[in-house]
């Protein structure tokens, strides 16, 4: 099982392929807030951890979406809520689904809304070309497993 300390070290261990904001250097309380408000969601503890220590960035490349603290109607790019907006628009994704990350080869990583643990951990899910499917327990498992695979 992840922790924060063992994914901490992970980052530090693969600085040659993460790019993440420097440690401690997140996003605020107040746009996280404004952001799960505009998609109606909670974000789980260990993402919202991610995102105010980290405030986001890229593994070899792939960026993880994030907050990227500008005004939602104007911003696009990897911001979560620009992000899952246009895709529910695009009937790509549902109510039921939180988009954390799009691959160059179409993978689609999301939380599964409606699977959590006591903790209130979502699970990650991955649909990618004909699998749609469990791909780790929660954020942190995200996490080490993106920087493992991609290594």
């Amino acid at each position: 099982m992840e922790t924060y300390e063992s994914i901490k070290q992970l980052i530090i261990e693969n600085a040659d392929i993460i790019n993440f904001g420097e440690f401690s250097q997140g996003v605020s309380k107040a746009w996280i807030k404004k952001a799960q408000d505009r998609l109606n969601v909670t974000f789980p503890p260990s993402y919202t951890w991610w995102l105010e220590n980290y405030s986001g960035g890229e593994v070899l490349g792939e960026e993880i979406f994030s907050v990227y603290e500008m005004d939602f109607d104007e911003v696009v790019g990897g911001d979560i809520v620009y992000i899952n907006e246009l895709n529910r628009r695009n009937q790509s994704s549902n109510l039921n689904q939180l988009v954390i990350q799009e691959t160059d080869r179409a993978e689609v990583f999301y939380f599964d809304l409606t699977k959590f643990d006591k903790n209130r951990e979502y699970q990650v899910y991955l649909d990618f070309a004909d699998y749609n499917g469990k791909y780790a327990d929660n954020f942190l498992e995200f996490l080490a497993k993106r920087i493992r695979d991609i290594q």
